[in-house]
């Protein structure tokens, strides 16, 4: 039974210190705040009108809280349930600012979600031009994480949440190392790659910009306040999804990437996924040939056992 899923929505990280947080993204990079409250600050890009897009939940450690999709209607969500407790997962009700009924369970390899049909709409400032600040972050773009098992995954997002292949990488082997998928006709709104080591991980969210120039102020406005160090990879440019970009590492080495221009599917009942092999692996990641810095092949955070609260049990 699929469910009619709109959207990746939104994402909770977990951040040590919300001052530095705050500092780092809302004040350099320009998310907007929507609000604080206690151990939580809500962020969202200038075109988005919903309460938020990026939740900073002060924790001891880094890593990923949740991610967040929204589903048509309510009646969603009860269909959802249904669904996921017969497949065997434990689903349990959950409420988030903004959002008054939300359900939240694992994905088969481990990754919290969240599922929502109704969040508290704010406005957005996409005309307000004196109110832009940073690099203008518009909207979230997606999410790339990484487990172990990727076929189960994969057939998970494809079978129950509705989304679809737009591109994949293969290994030295031919198998499936790396997929791209997506819902509402993006290049992708999620990226899952496979791992033997350190699943289920968090690599990255990524904020859409709306040029290459904002791409490249974001390390310009790291490296004028000392930053360097928070500035991972690029400007480059990916093969996969086309997109120009930059990634970079707050203080508690949360991964955030800025992207601009890749494309959009058009007909995706015509839309046959690109395939990658092995051998194009330098210009698929990064379409220039430049080499990919060993971090951002080999780190990446914990995400969030939602029974516990606690990190799921290994070291990044």
């Amino acid at each position: 039974m699929m469910i009619n899923t709109l959207r990746t929505s939104h994402v909770c990280i977990r951040v040590s210190d919300l001052d530095k947080a705050r500092y780092f993204y809302s004040e350099l990079l320009g998310f907007v705040e929507t609000e604080k409250d206690g151990d939580y600050i809500y962020l969202r890009g200038i075109e988005e009108g919903q309460h938020h897009s990026l939740i900073l939940k002060k924790a001891n450690s880094a890593g990923l809280s949740y991610i967040g999709f929204r589903v048509s209607k309510g009646e969603e969500l009860d269909k959802a349930r249904e669904e996921l407790e017969n497949l065997g997962h434990k689903v349990r009700k959950f409420r988030e600012k903004g959002i008054n009924e939300a359900l939240l369970f694992e994905s088969p390899e481990g990754i919290p979600i969240l599922l929502y049909y109704d969040m508290e709409y704010v406005g957005d400032l996409r005309l307000a031009f004196h109110r832009h600040r940073g690099v203008s972050p518009v909207r979230l773009a997606h999410v790339n994480y990484m487990v172990k098992d990727l076929e189960r995954e994969l057939e998970f997002f494809k079978r129950f949440m509705g989304y679809y292949e737009t591109e994949r990488f293969l290994d030295k082997d031919g198998n499936l190392a790396v997929v791209w998928l997506t819902r509402r006709g993006d290049s992708h709104e999620i990226a899952i790659a496979k791992s033997s080591k350190n699943v289920p991980g968090f690599h990255h969210e990524t904020y859409y910009v709306h040029d290459v120039k904002d791409v490249i102020k974001a390390p310009d406005i790291l490296a004028s306040v000392g930053l360097w160090d928070s500035i991972e990879r690029g400007p480059g440019r990916h093969g996969v999804t086309e997109g120009y970009y930059i990634y970079l590492r707050d203080f508690d080495k949360n991964r955030i990437e800025f992207f601009t221009n890749d494309y959009v599917v058009l007909d995706p009942d015509k839309w046959k996924p690109i395939v990658w092999t092995y051998d194009q692996l330098r210009y698929r990641s990064d379409f220039w040939g430049r080499p990919i810095p060993q971090s951002w092949l080999t780190e990446w955070v914990a995400v969030e056992d939602i029974s516990t609260g606690q990190l799921k049990g290994w070291s990044g």
